[in-house]
């Protein structure tokens, strides 16, 4: 607390002590005339026993609402500076809290196999975040997950750093660098509010992963939207003419070890054609595209086993958003992924949306639906995964919901047909 507000509130209680001494001073004087009176023989003893009793009562009272006044000009004081963090040391003035918790119970009902029927915690993020001034920030994230291991019979919950980055915003764009976002599931995330259900595409087929190791830039084409746009539109992929994010990663993700010295480019460009027009300034057309080596090197027989597959990955997607609705398209072809052992041509497409209720507008109804086959010169390998759902916003940070998915494999797929169903609920802020 700076040294005014402390003279301040000095100040305020010195005040309070004079004036409870003048009302002393007060008392006192007017019990003297009290008794004044009784020697003259103008009032009785019990006129002024009256009032006597009645003068100190005043004087009590407004002690008390002297002492009330005072304390609530101090409490409003300190709550002030508590709210602007300035009790704090100084070096935990500025940060910020947040957290992402996405909740479900799923069964799981399998064509051929074992079902599940679980209480599931798929993501728990718990974040850091700081503006140390107008240029530099930092994000620190930790990921509590469920592991995995074959090796380990003692499977549960564990804890790693999902994010951890500094930023800097210099000459109108922002750089990422450390532990930090990709490009596409990035911009994803900023339309498709429905990574609660299920992931989105790119890292629900183990083609990139969500983060890693890098360094990036990011940037807006002519200022970002109006801010009503903005009330429906995340702020990141906001540009008024579009923008783009580009960056030089590991390429093996931020939960595996890099295995090579080769860095992966990955980047983004999108542009708004119509900012101007309501009902189509949320249009965007997007191309992402990652170039690089896969982080495992060749299987026996599939090529040199000290070299690594090419990975390359292409993505062109539309998207419109509004008020009541978005919708989502993406058209993806590419060779490897972030740790395929071949380098076989791939592709898939994704159509999803969502549309809020008339008037009912909490309520929200939505879909996807996406096709993928890992080997374009091999049959019946394919998968179709179709996505049913409804959402409820009960507040801005808490939106139960619950789903349908309905996964069909081909006859060389090595997948099995299933249907799960979901109840769960996502909580962020």
């Amino acid at each position: 607390m700076t040294n005014w507000k402390k003279w301040f509130c000095f100040l305020c209680v010195l005040g309070a002590f004079l004036v409870w001494g003048s009302f002393d001073r007060t008392w006192a004087g007017e019990k003297e005339l009290i008794e004044l009176l009784i020697k003259k023989n103008i009032i009785t003893q019990g006129e002024a026993d009256q009032l006597l009793k009645e003068s100190e009562s005043n004087a009590q009272k407004k002690k008390m609402e002297i002492k009330k006044e005072v304390k609530a000009e101090v409490q409003e004081e300190i709550k002030k500076e508590a709210d602007k963090g300035d009790l704090l040391p100084p070096a935990l003035r500025g940060f910020k809290f947040g957290t992402t918790i996405f909740g479900e119970w799923n069964f799981l009902d399998r064509a051929a196999g074992t079902n599940t029927n679980q209480f599931a915690l798929n993501r728990a993020y718990v974040t850091l975040t700081k503006d140390f001034n107008s240029w530099l920030g930092m994000n620190f994230t930790s990921d509590l997950f469920t592991a995995k291991d074959p090796d380990d019979v003692n499977n549960g919950f564990e804890l790693r750093i999902k994010y951890a980055f500094i930023s800097l915003k210099l000459l109108g764009t922002e750089s990422l660098l450390g532990l930090t976002l990709t490009p596409s599931d990035y911009y994803d995330s900023a339309i498709w509010p429905y990574r609660v259900q299920g992931k989105n595409l790119l890292d629900d087929l183990g083609i990139q992963s969500t983060a890693d190791l890098g360094v990036a830039n990011r940037g807006v084409f002519g200022g970002y939207m109006d801010d009503d746009y903005l009330k429906y539109a995340a702020r990141p992929f906001s540009g008024k003419w579009g923008g783009y994010m580009v960056g030089v990663y590991n390429g093996s993700g931020f939960d595996t070890a890099e295995n090579n010295n080769n860095k992966v480019l990955s980047g983004l460009v999108y542009v708004r054609p119509f900012p101007m027009f309501p009902i189509l300034k949320g249009l965007q057309l997007a191309y992402t595209g990652t170039y690089g080596e896969s982080n495992t090197s060749f299987a026996p027989g599939s090529g040199p086993v000290t070299s690594f597959p090419s990975w390359q990955v292409n993505i062109g997607q539309i998207s419109l958003q509004h008020p009541y609705f978005t919708i989502m398209g993406q058209y993806y072809w590419g060779k490897g992924t972030k740790a395929s052992n071949e380098e076989n041509d791939r592709k898939g497409y994704l159509v999803s949306g969502f549309l809020r209720i008339p008037s009912f507008e909490k309520l929200r109804v939505f879909s996807k639906w996406y096709y993928y086959d890992p080997n374009t010169n091999r049959s019946d390998d394919e998968r179709n995964v179709y996505v049913a759902g409804l959402s409820y916003d009960l507040t801005r940070e808490f939106m139960p919901f619950v789903a349908w998915e309905r996964l069909d494999g081909g006859a060389n797929s090595g997948l099995v047909d299933s249907n799960k169903y979901q109840l769960g609920f996502q909580l962020k802020f």
